[in-house]
């Protein structure tokens, strides 16, 4: 029998007990320049994640992992499934412009000293949300088993391999063996779609509470509380949709026009084969180059590893109230240093790969 509260029938929402956390949904409001032009780059974020993860769930029913046939089913799904090749794209320029989001995104929070107490955490969640999308790269570059992400990938556990102490192991858990094979294919799928995933999400919540409790940092020159506020049920949701859906469309034409590439079927032996660095590892890569033998263990763990710490312990650090650039000039100085150094080093890469492919 039907319940009833009052003189009133009980709700299917009652029923199901959700009547509470949907009132607080549209109870809830949020700063009006949540979405503003210059600074929705987390919504972006988010918006780039919901299509990869949409995207990647499609390409996943059609996909093999076993080097056998890892290849004739990404082929498959490119060229004879039904808008499989503009899936592919969204998710190929997905992950490119999700990395450059990300960095705008990473630069305008510390401009505007988004870090400054009491949102240290909400700084620090979103850092380590940053160094996980990378892993999916890393993770995904794998599975079509084509000659660029099979030795991108060789090139990858190389340099992993020369971590002190956990290098060997790390590799060895990674492969499963002494070569990249079906074993390390599997295991970089399953960590693919199901680990960071999982991760991702735990991290993104974790990120959006510190959010909902200490809000988004408000402008330079304006009170916070005499900042507008609207609801973010349905006003931000919609706006979120309307961000969704042109951004799904963008990168759709993209993919329509200029499809995603497909390299020859992974070939172990052909060593001759030189991958080509992406774009965003290019200065690590030059890291590497340049501290060779003994000393490669400074630019592939001392300097990136110092270079993530520093990002991570910033807000406590910096800890002062000021968040105005013209007033944070040692911080400002110290991060345009590492700005230019990481270009300068990314434009060396870049040369001399283009040397070593153009002799």
């Amino acid at each position: 029998m039907n319940k009833t509260i009052g003189n009133r029938p009980e709700t299917w929402l009652e029923r199901l007990a959700l009547d509470g956390p949907v009132t607080r949904l549209k109870t809830f409001e949020v700063a009006a320049d949540a979405l503003a032009w210059n600074r929705f780059f987390g919504a972006l974020q988010l918006v780039l994640i919901v299509l990869l993860f949409l995207s990647g769930a499609f390409m996943a029913f059609y996909y093999s992992p076993a080097p056998g046939s890892a290849y004739d089913s990404v082929d498959y799904a490119l060229f004879s499934v039904p808008f499989g090749d503009i899936i592919k794209g969204i998710h190929h320029y997905g992950w490119n412009l999700l990395l450059i989001v990300m960095g705008l995104h990473l630069v305008r929070g510390f401009l505007f000293g988004a870090y400054k107490p009491p949102r240290q955490l909400v700084w620090v969640s979103g850092v380590l949300i940053m160094l996980i999308i990378p892993l999916f790269i890393i993770t995904g570059d794998l599975l079509p088993w084509d000659q660029k992400g099979y030795w991108s990938t060789q090139v990858r556990l190389s340099i992993m391999g020369s971590f002190p102490v956990i290098g060997d192991f790390m590799v060895r858990l990674l492969q499963g063996g002494p070569l990249t094979g079906i074993v390390a294919l599997t295991r970089f799928y399953v960590l693919h779609i199901v680990f960071l995933p999982g991760l991702l999400v735990l991290l993104l919540i974790i990120h959006f509470h510190f959010i909902r409790h200490r809000g988004l940092a408000g402008p330079l020159t304006q009170d916070n509380s005499l900042r507008k506020t609207v609801p973010f049920f349905p006003t931000i949701v919609n706006r979120w949709i309307v961000l969704f859906l042109g951004v799904a469309l963008i990168l759709g034409l993209i993919s329509w026009y200029w499809p995603a590439p497909l390299g020859d079927p992974a070939d172990p032996t052909d060593s001759t084969y030189f991958p080509a660095p992406e774009w965003w590892v290019l200065f690590l890569n030059q890291l590497v180059t340049v501290f060779k033998g003994s000393w490669s263990v400074i630019g592939s763990v001392i300097i990136p590893g110092g270079l993530v710490g520093l990002l991570v312990a910033l807000p406590f650090i910096d800890a002062s109230p000021q968040r105005h650039p013209v007033l944070r000039k040692k911080a400002m100085l110290g991060a345009a240093m590492i700005a230019i150094a990481l270009f300068v080093l990314s434009i060396m890469g870049y040369l001399e790969h283009f040397r070593a492919s153009h002799p």
